[in-house]
């Protein structure tokens, strides 16, 4: 596990790597930070050669968060899919495991294959969250994570923003805990506009629900809040 400057986090821990997505944005290119890593880093520091965003699976990773004894939040697959479809049940199993073996740990996942999530049982410690850009994804997906099993907290992150977040149903709306809000970042990264931001956050208020803003966004007014009713 790594320190992170991630605000809302502790820690990374990436017993899985990669994603078989390759999400774009508005000018058609891909705006994956991670993949970007991993081409970076392509051959080392566990990336394959050949295919280095390809999913997966770190075995020597698997117990790295039983060493850290101080209560932390660890942000799960940052640098991956834990849902991919590409994933062995049984790593992504073995994963969910030591989220249950170590009830001291706040872990927090993030999916852009929340279908495939809502299968899957979660421990109360864990906060399950999907991303959402307002281009390639789509807020039914959303859905699929409050069907879930219940974990700890509910969340969304809008990170990047690209375009405007539809609106969910309120019967939807009122089970969400947590919003987070960031920029798109890297090389020809475009600000979002700012009636974007404001309507997720009037729409966080008026459900009762938490909301970070990341610092990339250059909000006036610095919010970053955690849930409530947090398991910290």
């Amino acid at each position: 596990m790594n320190r992170t400057g991630i605000e809302w986090t502790d820690y990374t821990w990436n017993p899985i790597t990669g994603c078989s997505r390759n999400c774009k944005d508005t000018n058609d290119k891909p705006y994956c930070y991670a993949r970007r890593i991993a081409y970076r880093l392509r051959g080392r520091a566990g990336y394959p050669q050949k295919n280095p965003f390809a999913p997966t699976f770190h075995p020597d990773r698997l117990h790295e968060p039983t060493r850290f004894r101080a209560p932390s939040k660890i942000f799960v697959c940052s640098m991956g899919e834990l849902f991919d479809r590409q994933n062995s049940p049984l790593d992504v199993r073995q994963v969910l495991d030591e989220t249950v073996a170590n009830p001291r740990h706040t872990f927090q996942i993030l999916t852009k294959q929340a279908a495939l999530a809502q299968s899957w049982p979660f421990p109360e410690n864990v906060w399950l969250g999907c991303s959402q850009d307002g281009l390639t994804t789509d807020i039914g997906d959303v859905i699929h994570v409050l069907k879930a099993v219940r974990p700890g907290v509910r969340f969304v992150s809008f990170e990047p923003l690209l375009g405007p977040i539809e609106r969910l149903p309120d019967i939807w709306l009122y089970r969400l805990e947590w919003f987070i809000i960031g920029a798109q970042t890297g090389p020809g990264a475009v600000p979002p506009k700012r009636e974007w931001v404001q309507g997720i956050i009037d729409m966080a208020h008026e459900t009762g629900a938490a909301v970070f803003l990341k610092d990339n966004l250059h909000w006036p007014v610095k919010i970053q809040e955690f849930p409530r009713e947090a398991h910290l």
